[in-house]
């Protein structure tokens, strides 16, 4: 299954998106063999957004999981490293 983040906006920013995407994304993994995230067009993100929307995902699956069955394509590199910070920090409230 592949989600378009672009028909979901160019430029996404609310913690209330984000919830409102991750419970379509928990489903998706809970049905499909591979979950892909299509940031094509997409401009910025912020870090509430992608905290909710992919770091929180480690909430209900494990972190093996998230990444056995989710993939990014069409990522800049900005929004990879605001995404890749969210789960690093994500990660480091659940040692805690």
């Amino acid at each position: 299954m592949v989600i378009q983040f672009k028909n979901i906006g160019i430029h996404l920013g609310t913690r209330i998106l984000g919830a409102e995407v991750r419970s379509d994304i928990i489903d998706a993994i809970k049905t499909s063999d591979l979950v892909v995230f299509d940031l094509s067009e997409v401009e910025t993100i912020s870090n509430s957004f992608a905290d909710e929307c992919f770091a929180k995902l480690t909430l209900f699956f494990s972190m093996e999981e998230v990444k056995s069955k989710t993939t990014f394509i069409n990522v800049t590199p900005f929004i990879r490293t605001v995404i890749a910070n969210s789960f690093r920090e994500r990660l480091k409230l659940a040692e805690a």
